[in-house]
């Protein structure tokens, strides 16, 4: 008789599982953040709450420069479909989420059954997650975690009517960017699984309960009572995320979520023995290219101006490469900085300068540069050398080091006025002297034949 109650005493909690009629409170909200992939588990004993219709999970990218910076992201736009999942899965809850039945510790278990009714995926759009330079990105050296909301929405589907009441409906959810895609946006694709599966937990009167997130399409057991083991098993998630729940990251704790790769320069003007130009601020034209063959979609880099300095505001574009390669052109002045924070790794920039100072030369080198521009004396309209920072990355590749003031690594190009000889005053006069003299000769043989005429 014991066995048989105790048998009973177990089907009606598997009744109180599915039904739970009347016993719930309405919750405002059902977000995965620090959920571990499990929404509505139960505070007490057999006391489910009723949960929004409405689920938000997670995508997440790791952003990395060798600096704490924040950056713009770059643009890209995943997709995200959602369709019905397998039935028949076995479903065993730990006994910790029920009464004891006679004294005994009872599970409760049922079986899926395949997701119904037309639920959507939103992320800025009907399926789809639109990043943009619009859009920024915390980032650091080891990377940090950037999440970005999608909302799973099931307030269209009547469980009692499309559905077959009461149970625990399985959904497949996917996102569909493929790696080339990611890959065009300097984005490495991470190992987090492309594919989630979501279980929906429904009562008798049609409310939403509870939502688990996982990544194996399995059974999920937590008999007798072990929910932890029960999570690992299947993977339980909150996204298409890194798990745990990350904000940053260190050198023994990496990501596996997707991932963007950047880095930094600044670029300064340093002017020696010449009082006039330091004194006036005069800006020096520049020329900085930048050429990637490998990241293609738009990307915006942020600029930071300094006193002294000028640049026409960046606009978001693809970098380009070859002859199709971005060309910025500040001016810059003695003492002063531009900064350019966020650039894609697999960039490679060069630059040089310009001597727009009428009858001076100056001495050209750059400093901090991956490849200085060796020194080269310029004159009046003559270009230095060229200096290269690439901050030995290619694409997909975390940078090595940034070139900028806080790392005391800044780009710099000193200007060193050569002094002339009063010798070289006489070679630069010269030709106008030549001239002159000529001219004085040919006014005496004139004057002469003139007079030679005259006197005869």
């Amino acid at each position: 008789m014991k066995k048989t109650l105790k048998v009973i005493g177990a089907l009606m909690l598997v009744v109180a599982l599915v039904l739970s009629m009347n016993l719930v409170s309405f919750a405002s909200g059902a977000s995965m953040t620090n959920q571990a992939g499990v929404i509505g588990e139960f505070t007490s004993p057999d006391t489910p709450t009723t949960q929004n219709d409405a689920v938000i999970i997670y995508k997440e990218i790791t952003a990395y420069n060798p600096e704490a910076s924040t950056v713009n992201a770059p643009t890209i736009t995943y997709n995200y479909t959602i369709a019905a999942g397998e039935a028949g899965k076995v479903i065993t809850d730990a006994s910790s989420h029920h009464n004891q039945i006679n004294g005994a510790d009872v599970n409760a278990t049922v079986t899926t059954k395949a997701g119904v009714g037309t639920p959507t995926i939103t992320g800025t759009g009907n399926g789809v997650l639109a990043l943009t330079p619009a859009d920024q990105l915390s980032a650091s050296e080891y990377g940090t975690a950037n999440r970005f909301e999608l909302t799973v929405d099931f307030s269209s589907i009547d469980w009692a009517t499309v559905g077959s009441g009461a149970g625990v409906y399985r959904y497949v959810i996917s996102e569909t960017t493929n790696t080339d895609t990611k890959n065009a946006a300097g984005i490495e694709e991470g190992t987090v699984a492309k594919t989630l599966y979501m279980d929906v937990y429904v009562d008798g009167s049609g409310n939403v309960y509870g939502y688990t997130l996982f990544t194996v399409n399995d059974d999920i057991d937590a008999s007798p009572d072990n929910d932890a083991d029960a999570a690992t098993a299947v993977g339980k998630t909150e996204g298409f995320v890194d798990e745990p729940d990350n904000t940053e990251y260190t050198s023994s704790n990496t990501s596996n979520a997707d991932k963007y790769y950047t880095f930094n320069f600044d670029l300064t003007k340093v002017v020696v023995n010449d009082a006039y130009a330091s004194s006036t601020h005069h800006q020096f034209p520049f020329t900085v290219t930048l050429d990637n063959s490998a990241v293609t979609a738009a990307v915006l880099p942020i600029m930071t101006v300094g006193t002294n300095a000028t640049q026409t505001a960046l606009t978001a574009g693809a970098i380009g490469t070859g002859a199709n390669a971005t060309v910025w052109n500040p001016t810059i002045a003695d003492g002063a900085t531009i900064q350019y924070v966020g650039i894609p790794c697999g960039t490679t920039i060069t630059v040089k300068e310009r001597n727009d100072v009428v009858g001076v030369t100056y001495n050209s080198v750059s400093t901090n540069a991956d490849t200085n521009a060796a020194a080269k004396k310029i004159n009046y309209n003559e270009e230095s050398n060229i200096a290269t920072v690439n901050c030995n990355a290619t694409a997909l590749t975390a940078a090595t080091e940034n070139h900028t003031a806080s790392s005391s690594k800044a780009v710099t190009f000193t200007n060193t006025l050569v002094q002339i000889s009063p010798t070289g005053i006489a070679f630069r006069v010269a030709p106008y002297a030549l001239i002159l003299a000529a001219g004085i000769v040919l006014l005496v043989l004139g004057m002469r034949r003139r007079n030679a005429r005259s006197e005869a």
